[in-house]
């Protein structure tokens, strides 16, 4: 290889870490800055941008996933991320492009804990994160599903703990798609002007819960097997 190909070669290298580097600096920033509202901010682009209806819907739809993405890697709360989604595109293609911004997004947040911050939280939180890797280690995929049916924290600081532990990250990432599909499609509807009604919004939520309970019953019993089968193990044997 020739020296200007050489050198060409290590520009463009160093040109990608700073584009990289510098994202992940403006991420880490927005996540912490207090002054800074992702909501009001999402909104208020949203205003800006002013969809025009000549534009092509998968230009508006490409645009939109790249900017929810982003923000909600940053904390955007993934419910906000729908709603503008499903009140620019509407409820289906809405409801697919935030799910896909979240997930994008899941996956964003999981590689900086993991890549940039993981030997930091783990030097002072050792024992905590490693009860969290045993517990997420097996069945990550199922267990994760159950955690996002259940809306229940900060997605933002479950993406960060999920990046600094030891699971499967396609298979966290891959498990948090399917679990956002339910509540992004709800929060879609409602952006995109259509209206379950509290009584539908009642019957949708009863449903996630049993299914998540269910989820959790089959993990539940799966554990209590795989218990007594260790405890059986050592007996055959003698």
């Amino acid at each position: 290889m020739s020296h200007r190909k050489v050198k060409f070669t290590l520009t463009t290298f160093m040109l990608i870490l700073g584009v990289i580097g510098c994202f992940i600096s403006l991420v880490y920033y927005i996540a912490s800055s207090p002054e800074i509202d992702l909501t009001a901010m999402t909104i208020s682009l949203v205003d800006t941008l002013q969809w025009q209806q000549g534009e092509s819907q998968y230009i508006q739809a490409l645009t939109l996933l790249t900017f929810l993405a982003i923000a909600t890697s940053c904390a955007l709360p993934r419910q906000i991320a729908a709603l503008v989604a499903g009140i620019n595109l509407g409820a289906v293609l809405g409801a697919f492009v935030a799910t896909l911004a979240a997930a994008i997004g899941c996956c964003i947040t999981f590689s900086v804990a993991r890549y940039l911050f993981s030997d930091k939280i783990k030097a002072k939180y050792p024992d905590k994160l490693a009860k969290l890797s045993a517990f997420l280690g097996d069945d990550t995929f199922l267990k994760t599903i159950v955690i996002r049916l259940l809306p229940l924290g900060s997605n933002f600081l479950t993406n960060i703990v999920a990046g600094v532990s030891n699971v499967s990250m396609k298979s966290y990432v891959s498990a948090s798609f399917i679990g956002f599909i339910p509540q992004m499609a709800i929060f879609a509807l409602a952006g995109s002007g259509i209206r379950l009604g509290a009584q539908n919004e009642m019957y949708a939520s009863a449903g996630l819960f049993i299914i998540a309970l269910a989820i959790t019953a089959y993990l539940y019993k799966k554990h209590q097997c795989t218990q007594q089968a260790l405890i059986e193990k050592p007996t055959a044997s003698n």
